[in-house]
């Protein structure tokens, strides 16, 4: 008896059907359908999966999962990741303000080493560092520097003994490729050249050395300044965009900055260079061939 039941299923299962349209008044056939109770199920079951696959895809690869209570709120998700970039930013910032202090009074205490240290280089113990020990050379120049009366943080200004035969020695690099527009000239207080080149052309540092500035100022915009050997400084004035921190060694002809046209004293896009040797401003015409 149970197999004549379970027979009877199976047949009406797969019993089939026609669905037809006919026009009402002519009873002309306009469309058939032949259908099965299990092409039916088939056919609903796949509309099912596929809607429940299109929900749950909607809901974890859309933003529309924070919409569901008890997920997470998405704007607050939001306001964290603005405050960790903010909190990021402002740790960069404290860094490099750190090193710039730190390399200011080296520069004072006359200790920095201009070289770049090697990658196997061994740890120095901080207690065994004096800065108060300066060589006979040191001495002499912070003599010579006390006893002058105009002497100011601007490095001597309008003091310039010729050209330095120890810099000349150097070979310096050409800082960016352009033609020179305005020349060095003590007298009018411009103590540098200007140096026309295309927006974002790369900045290069004429020597090896270290940084000891890279900042913004009103008048000349983003600059940045080298320490150099033998108390040799390079500036590089007018910027668009600084590529080095304070305490970063550079090497001769590696991009330090791309040229703008930043700060109230700029006309153009342009490089303003300078070359200050032990306090005084030299023509950077005298060492490098433009």
């Amino acid at each position: 008896m149970a197999e004549r039941v379970k027979a009877k299923q199976n047949k009406n299962l797969k019993n089939k059907f026609r669905f037809v349209v006919l026009n009402d008044e002519t009873f002309e056939e306009k469309f058939s359908l032949s259908l099965s109770r299990n092409n039916v199920w088939v056919f609903l079951g796949v509309i099912s999966f596929t809607l429940i696959f299109l929900t749950a895809a909607a809901i974890i690869y859309t933003p529309l999962k924070y919409f569901i209570p008890g997920f997470g709120d998405y704007n607050y998700r939001g306001q964290i990741l603005q405050l960790q970039f903010k909190t990021d930013s402002l740790q960069d910032a404290l860094d490099a303000r750190s090193l710039w202090l730190e390399d200011i009074a080296n520069v004072a205490s006359g200790n920095i080493d201009t070289t770049r240290p090697k990658a196997n280089t061994h740890k120095i113990d901080k207690a065994s560092i004096k800065l108060n020990d300066v060589n006979s050379e040191d001495q002499e120049l912070r003599k010579q520097v006390e006893d002058e009366d105009n002497y100011s943080l601007s490095y001597g200004a309008g003091q310039n003994g010729g050209t330095v035969d120890e810099v000349k020695q150097m070979h310096l690099m050409d800082p960016v490729e352009g033609y020179v527009t305005d020349e060095y000239d003590k007298q009018k207080e411009h103590y540098g050249i200007d140096i026309a080149a295309k927006v974002d052309a790369p900045v290069k540092a004429v020597l090896d050395g270290k940084v000891i500035s890279a900042t913004y100022t009103l008048e000349t915009g983003y600059v940045i300044e080298i320490q150099h050997a033998n108390n040799l400084v390079s500036m590089y004035k007018h910027n668009s965009k600084l590529l080095k921190k304070p305490g970063s060694f550079v090497k001769a002809g590696e991009v330090i900055a791309f040229v703008g046209s930043t700060g109230e004293l700029s006309t153009g896009p342009h490089l303003h260079f300078e070359l200050w040797h032990e306090g005084r401003s030299l023509n950077p015409k005298d060492y490098i061939v433009f």
